[in-house]
């Protein structure tokens, strides 16, 4: 759509003041001056329905996921069922807009599918669509047009208004009718990271005004306004720019994965920031770490998962649950890919974080351990309205454990307990004072003593109520509890090896115990004491109370998913709906009780044993739609047998495949025609960064390629001696430069983990000898893998840093008298509106198509005939060539079996790898700096029932060529599962966008 330059929507919402949005303590959240707010808080927690709730929320980017709808739907699903209630959603301002004056919102891009499928699943959304947005994507999410837009970016300059306007209002449009209690968006958050005003940065304060203005303008009306303060420093609470809720974000063991066991400390203000900041509105976490990214030559994402594994999540989340944040958002929860040339320059192609949810799909550990934090945050209602009575080691007979203890006005106590110091790695034996009814106790108090492993966190409770019970204390945690044919059900549980001890009182003496014997209990003066060591499951009922004591190894396997059909609204959480317990599968999705009927649906791994604590109206269960054979097992679980069902798949060998091959540098040969190129023609920038020599600009962006490889060729006539050329092309990046035919050389600048730091660009001068200059025209030409434009934190346009040559010098000779430059096909104007602006470069094969499904390589050689036509064979000098190759793909539909392409790295070989997957670009491989070699190629763009149409370049900066010492397909999981296949993305090929 054509937007006009200034609208009069932009005039309109320049004159509208900041909406108040003070929440009087004890408020049950009415927003002064919007009577219209359907989604309120006060200092406690949000309120939705007059409700309380904790938002549990992760980071998902649809956009680095672009299989589309039944992809983003299983990850949803995932989320739910770990007890997510809210998905973050950052949008990606630059994949909507290729060219300035037009938007596109279909396929990956849509809003609306992601609205419509949380709505569907009851799980909440925050949008966070910028317009800046960093996420370690090119340019931060700003269009690469924007790199020509002279005004300065992330201010009220008017030339920057004039570009991010009708975006914004399109996402306002979207979110409208999504709000609260209509949808499920909860929230919204203007900018990202962002400081106001100062005398240094002027109009910043007025550009976050805006942005917020034109959101109200356009009807977000019932939903807060959210910023993310990454210094937790107050910034937009109140003046201009100030937002309804302030929200701070913190990733406090950093980013530094190649030394994945030392951890920084907790943060122990966080208590008084919020005292300072804003005291009466609740305590908010919009980005908290769920992992890590990991740069060009980095460690890769298991050290990263290594860095922010289960241990981390369970110390630092419990540590902000201290600090009564009762908004948590997690970064990532799910990464994804950087396909396309979606990465900015410090990152590679796997945004995988080291997130609870791999790349692949599959879950991981610290996605358990974050389970058993959130069912235990929904189910404990008095935890949200708690004040903190102390935080410090006073409660503890031993110094290095501190607690933080919380009190609730219904009389419930929370203790959180760590070790005041992450460098201890070793067992903790301690006593601990608690509040009871009872009045202050030391526990445990019949025997034994209470245990805290090095990096280990717990919760202890007090006058804790589930139904119509009471737990005096546990030192236990509790997982959750529900309420089953009117008997109040309890699962406890604790590292095997920890002795536990819990009181409930009761008016019976008759305790039944079943399952295991390493937990005893006895009936003492009105109360049920239960002490020893769990192992396995151990039950116990008295009158109208279940407790079930779970080591937490076997917790970690358990599930408590709600009831659906229930007749509530599709987000409430446990206990308001019904739910049941269930253990032994890889994932349980959902969970319906039609009459004595159970359906669930969710994925195996291997043969189970499933367990189902339920109704004893549940006659029947079915398990994917099958019937099972029902026992009961020595605790009383309604038991049956889980057979995992999937074959290991047979994976096509690409050793054995035939590849078409084709030299893709034709450039360099002679009598190259580059005169349908653009010219080089300007002689001047408004950059902040200015050429370094040379009478022409040969900025790629100044011509309208911004994505990808680039491509410049200069002509001259004389006698020269060489050329000095300056290449600037992100940290990693690489370029090639030859003089006619004759390679100079190449230069792939600094790996950014070299001692020193990285350098994104390089100036190199190359001797030409006699023998090398023609008479007449001769031609260097410069190729460019650039790593993408940089982010723009610091509100200085970094992300318009200049990318191909920077400037250049021709030596003992005359000037260059023209240069042409090359980018993707098209430019701006590229023909593939399906997969988007940031998929292709401006390699030959590229803009010749030959990626794409159904090119016709008729002309290419053929392994089948030529053995050299095999990317294992590679070049025998500097160059590049594209290999292209099908296979299929049979899997069976009851499969969730990821795929990814594998490499064989050798670090001592220059080359750099472009993989495209039907047409779709799914990976950049640097042989040189790593670490990246295993690339997932995601069911929807890969056919997991039909052909796939793949291609790998070489390019080789030796002048001795290269090889890729080893490829292959590889399974990276085997699931059996119920999720439907993902169908394959409808994306165009050859023959539609190169007619």
């Amino acid at each position: 759509m054509k937007w006009p330059l200034l609208s009069a929507l932009v005039l309109a919402a320049q004159q509208l003041g900041a909406f108040s949005y003070n929440v009087p303590q004890g408020s049950p959240g009415f927003y002064h001056g919007n009577s219209s707010a359907a989604v309120t808080f006060d200092a406690h927690s949000v309120f939705l329905d007059n409700k309380r709730l904790f938002v549990f929320g992760g980071e998902f980017h649809p956009w680095r996921a672009p299989s589309g709808k039944q992809f983003w739907r299983d990850v949803f699903e995932k989320m739910k069922a770990a007890g997510f209630n809210t998905v973050s959603v950052y949008f990606h301002w630059g994949i909507s807009t290729a060219k300035q004056g037009t938007l596109d919102f279909n396929f990956y891009r849509s809003h609306t599918d992601v609205y419509e499928i949380a709505k569907d699943l009851g799980i909440l959304v925050i949008v966070r669509a910028g317009p800046y947005v960093n996420a370690e994507t090119n340019a931060g999410g700003f269009p690469g047009w924007l790199t020509n837009v002279p005004a300065l970016a992330r201010t009220n300059q008017t030339g920057y208004t004039n570009a991010w306007m009708p975006y914004i209002t399109s996402v306002a449009k979207f979110v409208e009718p999504f709000q609260y209690p209509n949808g499920p968006v909860i929230a919204i958050q203007s900018e990202n990271e962002f400081a106001p005003t100062s005398s240094t940065g002027p109009g910043r304060s007025e550009y976050m005004q805006l942005v917020e203005n034109t959101y109200r303008a356009n009807g977000l009306t019932k939903i807060p306004i959210t910023h993310n303060d990454p210094r937790i420093s107050g910034r937009f609470v109140s003046g201009l720019g100030a937002v309804d809720l302030y929200t701070w974000d913190e990733y406090p063991n950093g980013f530094d994965c190649s030394n994945p066991t030392v951890w920084d400390q907790v943060d122990t203000t966080l208590i008084a920031k919020h005292k300072k900041i804003d005291p009466d509105v609740m305590w908010a976490s919009a980005e908290f770490q769920g992992g890590s990214f990991d740069p060009w030559g980095g460690s890769g994402y298991d050290a990263c998962y290594q860095l922010l594994n289960d241990q981390f999540a369970n110390v630092f989340y419990k540590n902000n649950y201290a600090a009564q944040t009762a908004y948590q958002s997690l970064y990532m929860t799910y990464g994804g890919t950087n396909w396309g040339n979606l990465a900015e320059p410090t990152v590679y192609t796997s945004y995988d974080y080291g997130a609870p949810i791999r790349e692949d799909r599959t879950l991981t550990g610290k996605y358990s351990e974050i389970k058993l934090q959130a069912y235990f945050l929904h189910a404990s209602t008095d935890f949200v309205m708690s004040t903190i009575t102390s935080s410090d080691t006073s409660l503890s007979d031993k110094g290095q454990v501190f607690t933080t203890a919380l009190s609730s006005p219904n009389g419930a106590g929370f203790y959180v307990i760590r070790q005041n110091d992450n460098a201890i790695t070793s067992r903790t034996n301690f006593q601990l004072k608690v509040n009871t009814t009872a009045g202050v106790v030391t526990v445990p108090q019949f025997g034994g003593t209470n245990s805290l492993e090095g990096r280990e966190s717990k919760i202890f409770v007090t006058n804790y109520t589930f139904g119509s019970n009471k737990l005096t204390y546990s030192t236990a945690e509790v997982m959750t509890w529900t309420s089953i044919d009117n008997t109040d059900v309890i699962v406890l549980y604790a590292l095997s090896g920890h002795t536990i001890e819990a009181i409930i009182p009761t008016t019976t003496a008759n305790v039944t115990l079943s399952g295991s014997t390493s937990i005893t209990a006895k009936a003492s003066k009105g109360s049920v004491i239960i002490t020893g060591t769990p192992s396995g499951v151990t039950t116990l009922s008295f009158g109208s109370t279940k407790i079930i004591v779970f080591d937490k190894a076997t917790a970690l396997t358990w599930w408590n998913p709600r009831l659906t059909g229930a007749g509530k609204t599709p987000y409430d959480v446990a206990p308001d709906v019904p739910s049941v317990l269930i253990g032994g599968p890889y994932l349980v999705r959902n969970a319906t009780q039609v009459g004595s009927g159970l359906a669930l649906t969710g994925d195996l791994n291997v043969t189970t044993t499933l367990d189902v604590i339920a109704s004893t109206t549940i006659k029947s269960i079915t398990w994917n739609g099958k019937s099972l054979k029902l026992s009961r097992s020595a605790f009383g679980s309604l038991r049956a047998t889980l057979p995992f069902g999937v074959k290991t798949p047979a994976v096509p060998n690409l050793k054995d495949a035939t590849w078409l091959c084709e030299d893709s540098l034709p450039e360099i040969k002679d009598g190259f025609d580059d005169s349908s190129w653009v010219t080089a023609n300007k002689t001047s920038t408004l950059r902040p960064l200015q050429p370094t020599g040379g009478k022409f600009v040969l900025y790629a962006d100044e011509y309208g390629f911004h994505y990808g490889n680039t491509i410049a060729r200069g002509h001259f006539t004389g006698n020269a001696t060489g050329v000095k050329l300056n290449v600037q092309g992100g940290l990693n990046f690489g370029y090639s430069a030859w003089l006619n035919n004759k390679f100079l050389g190449s230069n792939q600048g600094t790996n950014q983990h070299a001692a020193g730091g990285g350098a994104d660009q390089t100036t190199d001068t190359w001797n030409f000898t006699a023998a090398d200059v023609k008479p007449g025209d001769n031609v260097v030409t410069v190729v460019v893998d650039t790593t993408g434009l940089n982010e723009d934190q610091e509100v200085d346009d970094l992300f318009k840093t200049p990318r191909g040559v920077r400037g250049y010098q021709l030596l003992g000779g005359s000037d260059f008298s023209v240069w042409k430059v090359q980018g993707n096909l098209g430019g701006e104007d590229g023909p593939d509106t399906t997969r988007g602006p940031l998929n292709e470069g401006g390699l030959f094969f590229e803009r010749q198509g030959a990626h794409l499904p159904g090119f016709p390589a008729t002309n290419w050689s053929s392994s089948a005939t030529d053995s050299t036509c095999s990317p294992t064979v590679g070049l025998t000098a500097a160059g590049i060539k594209a290999y292209r190759t099908t296979f299929n793909l049979n899997f069976p539909v009851n499969s969730d079996i990821p795929i990814a392409l594998n490499f064989t790295r050798t670090p001592a070989s220059s080359y750099r790898t472009i993989i495209y997957i039907n047409g779709w670009q799914f990976g950049r491989f640097s042989s040189k700096d790593g670490p990246q070699t295993l690339f997932p190629l995601p069911e929807g763009i890969l056919n997991h029932q039909g052909s796939n149409e793949l291609l790998v370049s070489i390019w080789s900066l030796d002048a001795h060529g290269a090889k890729i010492a080893d490829i292959e397909l590889v399974n990276t999981a085997n699931i059996d599962s119920s999720q439907p296949l993902i169908g394959t993305v409808p994306s165009p090929g050859f023959t539609e966008l190169r007619p």
